[in-house]
């Protein structure tokens, strides 16, 4: 009987904090497998039958064991063997899941600051058509009401931000030395020194240098009739948690974005510093003390 291989270390999230990105370098060296669905997201479907208001088209749900353990038959002589799966961090249910299932697992979370982790996550459903509010200060403000509406977690903007409170549940059921948590930011100016800092985590080389030349993810809004037809083939007829990268050489993927996509206006520094004092505050300062941190330029 062939031996089902099993993840020993999971990225959790958050979302819109370049998970992806870490994916696509982690999935680069020798000794890292990665499945090749990026985001399983088992852990939030199993045993569920929730079934959520959601804007477009759904993605078929991996609810069963058997098919998650199927992403990982590709497993070879890899000594880390992973996945990632951004939603992870913010369900509740998640943790306990994961810990009864996989107790021995390495957890690993790249945060952001969570007006700006929910500004590119409020782009990011504009740009696949899931959005119709168009202004981002109605749709955070309107999440109590989803929630009550029972929409899908994508549209919680402002809640995926309460990191202290997510991690908490983690850091109660798993011992310290297998938690990693990486700063947006630093994974963004220095991606190569950060993946090796990974790679240290889950003892493999961490001499090994990835390309990071590619920018996965990148929020941006549809230029004209292409990007509406490169959005419908992305997120409706393709599938959607499955990587260009893993089938299109990186120019390709870098032209038919550029040409695409309009790159995406910041935020109002003025708002992003009126949500965080009114909503994040607290929540960034046990958050500090949680992951040992300092997070001071979030506040500010």
């Amino acid at each position: 009987m062939k031996q089902q291989k099993h993840p020993n270390f999971i990225i959790i999230g958050a979302m819109k904090a370049a998970t992806t990105s870490l994916y696509t370098y982690l999935k680069q060296h020798p000794d890292v497998f990665m499945t090749t669905i990026k985001e399983p997201m088992f852990f939030n479907n199993f045993e569920t039958t929730t079934n959520f208001k959601l804007q477009g088209r759904k993605t078929k749900q991996i609810t069963t064991f058997e098919e998650y353990y199927s992403l990982f038959e590709g497993v070879k002589n890899e000594k880390a063997i992973g996945e990632a799966s951004p939603f992870y961090i913010f369900n509740e249910d998640c943790p306990q899941l994961i810990h009864k299932h996989l107790p021995d697992i390495k957890i690993i979370a790249v945060l952001r600051q969570p007006v700006a982790r929910a500004y590119s996550n409020f782009l990011h459903t504009r740009r696949a058509d899931r959005e119709p509010i168009s202004d981002f200060e109605i749709a955070f403000n309107k999440e109590e009401e989803r929630k009550a509406e029972n929409w899908s977690p994508l549209y919680y903007y402002k809640g995926k931000g309460y990191y202290a409170e997510q991690l908490e549940r983690y850091y109660t059921l798993f011992p310290e030395e297998n938690i990693k948590i990486l700063l947006f930011e630093d994974l963004v100016q220095n991606p190569v020194g950060t993946s090796q800092e990974i790679f240290e985590f889950l003892n493999v080389d961490n001499t090994f240098v990835p390309d990071t030349s590619k920018k996965a993810n990148v929020s941006g809004t549809p230029k004209g009739i292409f990007g509406w037809l490169i959005m419908k083939l992305r997120y409706y007829y393709l599938i959607p948690n499955i990587q260009f990268s893993n089938y299109l050489p990186t120019f390709i993927i870098q032209f038919l974005f550029k040409s695409a996509y309009n790159k995406a206006e910041p935020l109002n520094k003025e708002v992003t510093k009126r949500l965080t004092q009114k909503f994040y505050k607290k929540d960034i300062l046990i958050l500090e003390k949680l992951i040992s941190k300092d997070l001071q330029h979030w506040l500010s």
